[in-house]
């Protein structure tokens, strides 16, 4: 920045600044005293009504706009495997007036399986907060003979390519999971795509497929009606809800695996509002009412700086960017 326009800012810095005021000096006001502006808080989610990312952008908006004293609404934008959500938000202005939920593989897949993907999701997105991660678990079927993580390894080692295992399709957060195990544990398997978790699961219950790796919340009417056998788990309720099971990691380091959820905004967002926004999550997510909202769609509450999602998004793109690459994956 040069002098002269440090000594007569630009109508947009000038604005801004009268932004950051009213987080900042204006400190002596409770916080929620302090809205951005008087317009809707618009949670963008590229799911339609009814699923977990609605669901979730749902409870978030309600809650941000309890917080700011305004509207919060929630603009379903599926398709595309939540491409189309993702490129609206990102050519919103960044005045945290318009949000992103998304699911990992909205920013972590896509990049790569898409070979024209219409958003960046490092330089187009300023990240706001890590919302959950979900808890998996690998399900078997009861006529694949096996009863531990450990006679699964050995059974796929000794018989390559024979155990068939189901996803919610190609680049599905189910099928890089496994595809991951795979890797790292030196398996072959073949890989049966489904249209959805939920169509997997009755795939491996009707013996179609062998196993799968699913949500906790998917998981468990199955596994409590004796329908599946639980082999392994991974994620931070792991030991809270499957005690009796081994840890993917417990394999291999890198096999510290989950699903996650977070809220991202424009990159022209200021960090006064990224800060703010943060806040505002982070303290729905520290409630106990939305931790058992989430917890019963099978996720746990993450409160954090902006940064534990960055964090987060960069090296699971640094892990499966090379297997997605590997494996040939494509969205087109």
């Amino acid at each position: 920045m040069t002098a002269s326009s440090r000594a007569f800012p630009s109508r947009r810095a000038a604005l801004l600044q009268i932004l950051a005021t009213g987080f900042g000096a204006s400190a002596h006001l409770p916080m929620h005293a302090q809205p951005l502006s008087a317009r809707p808080i618009k949670v963008v989610v590229g799911s339609p009504p009814g699923a977990l990312g609605d669901v979730i952008a749902r409870l978030m908006a309600l809650k941000l706009g309890e917080a700011l004293g305004q509207p919060g609404i929630v603009d379903n934008r599926a398709g595309a495997s939540g491409a189309i959500a993702a490129q609206y938000v990102a050519r919103a202005p960044g005045d945290g007036h318009t949000l992103l939920v998304a699911p990992d593989a909205v920013m972590v897949v896509n990049p790569f399986t898409f070979s024209k993907l219409p958003y960046d999701p490092i330089k187009d997105f300023r990240s706001i907060a890590l919302l959950g991660k979900a808890t998996l678990v690998l399900l078997v079927s009861p006529a694949l003979k096996v009863k531990t993580f450990a006679d699964f390894i050995r059974l796929a080692k000794a018989k390559p390519k024979t155990i068939n295992f189901g996803s919610g399709g190609p680049g599905h957060p189910s099928h890089m999971a496994m595809e991951l195990v795979a890797k790292r544990l030196g398996l072959q398997m073949t890989h049966v795509p489904y249209k959805g978790t939920s169509l997997a699961l009755q795939g491996l219950m009707g013996g179609d497929v062998d196993a799968v790796i699913v949500s906790m919340a998917e998981a468990m009417p199955q596994v409590k009606a004796g329908h599946v056998i639980p082999l392994a788990t991974s994620g931070p309720a792991a030991k809270e809800v499957f005690p009796q099971l081994p840890e993917f990691k417990e394999s291999h380091t890198d096999l510290d695996i989950t699903v996650w959820f977070g809220m991202f905004s424009a990159a022209s967002t200021p960090t006064d509002v990224v800060r703010r926004l943060n806040a505002e999550i982070n303290k729905a997510l520290a409630r106990p009412d939305v931790a058992a909202q989430l917890a019963g769609y099978g996720l746990t509450a993450t409160p954090g700086a902006p940064s534990v999602l960055n964090d987060l998004m960069v090296a699971d793109r640094a892990r499966f960017g090379p297997l997605v690459k590997a494996l040939g994956i494509t969205a087109n």
